[in-house]
């Protein structure tokens, strides 16, 4: 022990920073692991670019107060123990005064397998500072990887400026030249949407991760002739929920209900791409009066299998590890954006794209959505049984080829759900499909609405 105790206070610091790497990927399984609504229950509080930093700085301190505690203590490692429980205790009695409801129980588990791991870990890597060349590259690399995943995280938490007129953020008039309007609904929920132009009123709604925004060229070229209405679901764009609003896509579908007999739309033509499907067609199988005629695209309305594509990717990405990519980096908010269009989209355009779910306590709706695909099964099944009630309507189905998660088999039901309609298959278009084509949108929705 005479070399160890002899230790320089640079190697105290190389063994607590050591012992902190794996501590610190325990620390935030463990936030990922508490059962909660994958994105929209995660708690801001306990993000990566958080907890990594704290583990570290507690490790580092912990092995300093180790060191001091093998000279004057003969238990050292209890003591240290016991510190920590302490530390531990201390720090989930200040998240309970000053936190929100729940934090306490959230940060439960990560605190509690924190000290254990600290008061595990610290003792070995300060008794022993020299660990196998392996060993030490390994913990070096991975923490490296963590140090710059922190520096990405605390990157992508830079948000807009705010906008005029009290706007959450800025949304550049040049690339949406529309007036913002805002309504008040019954449930408590607060709607952003577009109202331009006069004429058949088409009904635009949107998919995730997105918001109104995305309809900016086909609002502009169509509200010389008809009346054009975008709004944000609670929780998207600039739209927010009211207390205790769940999200779901039921909960979103009831708010559409309320928005269109608040503004008093009828003889509506539904315009849908992702979640704007089962969204729309919920309330047109409630309401089918509603309804004139659908253009659809990039959607579907109906129970997923598990085993497909698209259910696969809902597993995926709306579990553990698409919410850490996106409450942390905002990564599946960017990557649907740029992976989702095949003509080059300009950076400034993709970045108001984002700018919705830049702030923490708004970017997780874009990693409970893909959940939702599994696990909305039964309101997909009541959408279903309501789509016999629109098989009179007349329906456009605009179908991107290169959008792999919704294949030839939703394009054919839908054909099969709608028997009067006309299809068009874009071959250079995927999921969001308006981005690649919409001059050859403009131009077949022209055709296919008639001026009344």
């Amino acid at each position: 022990m005479s070399e160890d105790r002899a230790i320089t206070p640079s190697r105290t610091v190389w063994s607590g920073w050591a012992a902190s790497v794996p501590v610190a990927l325990l620390a935030n399984a463990a936030v990922l692991a508490v059962p909660h609504a994958r994105g929209i229950g995660f708690f801001p509080a306990l993000r990566l670019a958080i907890v990594t930093p704290a583990v570290m700085v507690v490790a580092i301190g912990a092995a300093f107060s180790y060191r001091a505690l093998v000279a004057r203590s003969p238990r050292p490692r209890a003591v240290l123990a016991a510190a920590l429980a302490g530390l531990g205790a201390a720090l989930l009695v200040a998240i309970a005064a000053a936190g929100p409801l729940g934090l306490v129980a959230a940060a439960l588990p990560c605190v509690l397998v924190s000290g254990a791991a600290l008061a595990l870990l610290v003792p070995r890597f300060v008794d022993r500072p020299r660990r196998s060349r392996a060993g030490s590259i390994a913990i070096v690399l991975l923490g490296a990887l963590e140090v710059a995943g922190v520096a990405a995280a605390r990157s992508s938490e830079r948000v807009a400026p705010r906008g005029e007129g009290g706007l959450a953020f800025d949304v550049p008039r040049a690339m949406f030249d529309v007036e913002h309007r805002f309504v008040a609904l019954p449930s408590g929920a607060r709607v952003h949407y577009v109202d331009e132009g006069k004429g058949p009123t088409l009904l635009f709604l949107h998919g995730n991760p997105s918001w109104s925004f995305q309809w900016r060229d086909l609002v502009r070229e169509l509200r010389g002739s008809y009346r054009c209405v975008a709004l944000d679901y609670p929780g998207f764009g600039l739209s927010t929920a009211p207390a205790g609003f769940g999200f779901t896509p039921r909960e979103e579908s009831l708010v559409l209900e309320e928005f269109v007999d608040r503004l008093g739309l009828h003889d509506m033509t539904f315009v849908m791409q992702d979640w704007g499907g089962p969204i729309g067609l919920g309330l047109a199988g409630r309401r089918p009066e509603l309804a004139r005629r659908f253009v659809v695209g990039s959607t579907w309305a109906w129970p997923t299998n598990t085993s497909v594509p698209r259910g696969k990717f809902s597993w995926l990405v709306g579990g553990p590890v698409g919410e850490l990519a996106q409450v942390n980096f905002n990564a599946f908010a960017k990557a649907g954006i740029e992976n989702g269009i095949v003509r080059a989209l300009p950076p400034d355009v993709a970045e108001v794209y984002v700018r919705p779910f830049l702030p923490l306590d708004r970017r997780g709706i874009a990693a409970f959505y893909p959940g939702q695909i599994n696990d909305a099964t039964a309101f997909f099944a009541e959408v279903e049984a309501s789509l016999p009630r629109l098989a009179d309507k007349e329906a456009l189905v605009l179908w991107a080829l290169e959008d792999q998660g919704f294949p030839r088999e939703d394009l054919v039901r839908f054909e099969s759900t709608f028997p009067k309609h006309k299809t068009i298959e874009l071959p250079n278009a995927d999921h969001f499909f308006f981005e690649d084509v919409a001059e050859q949108m403009v131009a077949e929705m022209r055709a296919f609405v008639p001026l009344e």
